[in-house]
């Protein structure tokens, strides 16, 4: 899954002229939002060692996921006022302290709502990272990089979570997860203190237009094109993070080791964040995004259907995870090039922006305690497509709605 939150970054501003990229800054900037994303991919591989330490049962592991995206599912829409008025680069750094604090605050948990507790705190962090961010990497473009210095963004959320995915085991192997935690808390303070000493790019010079009151911004997401791109985002990241989040347990419960699961989730994610880079090739080649996530839509439904089907074979059932995580990348990127295209005008855009990534943290939160419920009930996962399948259909009704607002 690749979230690119640009909701902080009023299009009304434009970037101070750069005579050249700074390369160092960008690629400092990408290692922040890295950063970040790992502290979503620490939990899946570590569910069983939290489970057995803090008595956890499934539904509450679920929700150690998910309570990652509690902020950004309420609060998305407004965070970017925030950053505006503090700045990105300052808001960046508190971002990056506050997931550390957190962090190491949960690795002391002894009672599991003190580790929910510090996960929800170290998502409102996060969100204040990731909307942050993008602005100050247009900043450091200079003109000729400017569109494809953001598109770099992309790869945040998926190299994250992998490193996590990958990496992970061999501590929690030797040390347990409490030091895991505080190993991540230690890495993103290392990256805040980076950023705090970086020198901030100029700031963007503002546009003579002032910008709109709140209420027109949230009549101009009230539309039928915003909607729709909200429901296919939440009805995708429903889909993928139910998928991803269970991923390295049910790999361990069919005979792999922590290791190899942990390596075999990886693959998945970096699956995903392929098909996200691949759609700016796409559309270059005439490819409408609409169309890509109608056809991402339908090959997710089919993936979802046989992924957790107890008499396929492990291997096929890992390939449809390949193929569900592949071609739904599809979607994040199609989304975004959508998003300019329903806008009724530029300042909207990135009111549109935060409203729609506010969907996708709502399926975040949803989908891995939907599927947690319905394996539950079941006594395991093999009823868990009942949660992703519909998922899938209502993103493909949406995409197909968008063919009434959008010609792309």
């Amino acid at each position: 899954m690749t979230t690119v939150p640009v909701a902080g970054a009023n299009p009304a501003l434009r970037a101070a002229p750069a005579v050249a990229t700074r390369w160092a800054y960008v690629w400092l900037l990408l290692a922040c939002g890295i950063g970040a994303a790992m502290q979503v991919g620490k939990v899946p591989p570590a569910l069983g060692v939290l489970a057995q330490d803090l008595h956890l049962g499934l539904q509450t592991g679920a929700w150690v996921i998910s309570m990652f995206s509690i902020v950004g599912a309420t609060l998305g829409f407004l965070v970017g006022s925030l950053v505006e008025r503090i700045g990105a680069q300052r808001a960046a750094r508190l971002g990056l302290f506050g997931i550390a604090a957190a962090s190491c605050a949960g690795s002391w948990a002894l009672l599991p709502w003190q580790l929910l507790l510090s996960r929800a705190l170290e998502g409102m962090a996060f969100v204040f990272v990731v909307v942050a961010i993008p602005s100050l990497l247009v900043a450091s473009a200079s003109e000729s990089d400017r569109r494809f210095v953001p598109a770099l963004w992309g790869i945040y959320m998926p190299v994250g979570m992998a490193l996590s995915l990958a990496g992970a085991q061999p501590i929690l192997h030797a040390y347990g997860w409490r030091v895991l935690w505080q190993m991540e808390a230690a890495v993103l303070t290392v990256l805040g203190l980076s950023l705090l000493l970086a020198p901030a790019p100029p700031p963007p010079l503002r546009s003579e237009r002032a910008a709109p009151a709140l209420g027109v911004l949230a009549r101009a997401v009230w539309q039928r094109g915003p909607l729709l791109l909200a429901a296919i985002f939440a009805c995708y990241t429903v889909q993928y993070l139910a998928v991803m989040g269970f991923l390295p347990s049910i790999l361990q419960a069919e005979g792999a080791s922590a290791q190899a699961a942990g390596v075999l989730s990886a693959l998945a994610v970096m699956a995903n964040a392929a098909g996200n880079l691949s759609v700016g090739a796409l559309i270059a080649r005439g490819a409408r995004p609409r169309r890509l996530i109608a056809v991402a839509c339908v090959v997710m439904l089919v993936a979802a259907s046989g992924i957790y089907l107890p008499a396929a074979p492990a291997s096929v059932r890992y390939v449809l995870v390949l193929i569900l995580a592949g071609v739904g990348g599809l979607i994040p990127a199609s989304i975004f090039a959508l998003v300019p295209r329903v806008a009724p005008d530029r300042q909207s855009a990135a009111s549109i922006m935060g409203f729609v990534v506010q969907a996708s943290h709502l399926g975040q939160l949803a989908g891995p305690p939907a599927v947690a419920a319905v394996a539950a009930a079941a006594g395991g996962f093999q009823l868990s497509a009942l949660v992703l399948m519909p998922a899938a259909l209502c993103a493909w009704g949406a995409a197909r709605g968008l063919r009434r607002v959008s010609s792309s």
